[in-house]
């Protein structure tokens, strides 16, 4: 019996059984249908480029990859009688981040923090990297803020708006940790620390926050730049309040347009782009239009 015909009647069986029984002989079913892993002499190098050339052919290969050494990742193995290729350190091609923090342990130290990025937090490190090579830089699979903006089409929207935040046209990384963070949205610090690193004019015998420091895992020429750019804001000593206007909070207050929310720089600007000057939110043109959100008469 051809096998085609084979593989026909075994989804019409399966079909017909119970679901619980189902789901273990779809899995038996695709391990059976799957094609065994030729023989290997070594688990490394031309064993394995050999026939997996499209491997090498990207500009930016992983290390292990460019240096050869596949199997710092990989493993052939016997599995119920057939040869395959598996992932070490536990990883899983639904979960590979047990394997890519045995060897990126400082990614691994920061999975420890509160807000995870979704794929990261769901063990899709694939989602972003290509584990073999890539075009562009840390395998990622476009340059730059095109890929983030991929997944998050709302910031894309926000990016392509008249006006747009320098920090954020530059590099997402700026202000955002790519794989987790102790803040919220993986900002590098709480929302308005972020913000006054650039914009408030600090005095003379104090700064509000480093943004040197802040923002240090980024290229410091660029981040130099922008803070030197950045518009300054002046608030009082406690910097909750004094923008726009003497006395008008910008922190620990509830923000009346967001439930739940406290009041902060993002709640009157965009820190992506909008379509007002100031980056100004919900369609405002102007300071006063933008005060008649909340101050209503």
């Amino acid at each position: 019996m051809p096998a085609a015909t084979r593989l026909m009647l075994l989804i019409t069986a399966l079909a017909a059984q119970p679901p619980s029984v189902a789901q273990g002989s779809r899995q038996a079913a695709r391990v059976a249908a799957s094609p065994e892993h030729p023989p290997v002499a070594a688990g490394d190098g031309a064993a394995c480029t050999g026939c997996h050339v499209e491997i090498t052919a990207e500009r930016v290969m992983h290390g292990p990859v460019a240096a050869g050494t596949c199997s710092t990742c990989h493993v052939v193995r016997t599995s119920d009688g057939r040869r395959r290729v598996t992932l070490k350190g536990g990883g899983s091609s639904r979960d590979t981040t047990k394997l890519c923090v045995t060897c990126h342990e400082e990614i691994g130290d920061r999975l420890k923090l509160k807000h995870r990025h979704a794929p990261v937090a769901a063990g899709h490190c694939t989602a972003c990297h290509d584990p073999h090579g890539s075009p562009f830089r840390f395998q990622l699979p476009a340059e730059g803020n095109a890929a983030c903006v991929t997944c998050h089409q709302d910031i894309a929207e926000a990016l392509a708006r008249p006006q747009v935040h320098a920090p954020a046209a530059a590099s997402c990384q700026i202000c955002h940790d790519p794989h987790a963070g102790a803040h919220p949205s993986q900002l590098r610090a709480r929302g308005n620390t972020v913000c006054l690193a650039c914009h408030f004019d600090a005095p003379v015998n104090g700064t509000a926050v480093d943004a040197a420091s802040l923002f240090g895992r980024h290229r410091a020429d660029s981040v130099a730049q922008l803070v030197a750019n950045g518009p300054r804001i002046l608030l009082d000593a406690s910097l909750v309040s004094g923008h726009p206007t003497i006395g008008h909070p910008v922190d620990a207050r509830r923000d009346p347009n967001q439930k739940g929310q406290t009041l902060g720089c993002a709640s009157c600007h965009n820190p992506h782009g909008s379509t007002g000057a100031k980056l100004l939110r919900f369609g405002a043109t102007g300071v006063s239009s933008l005060c008649l959100r909340c101050h209503r008469m």
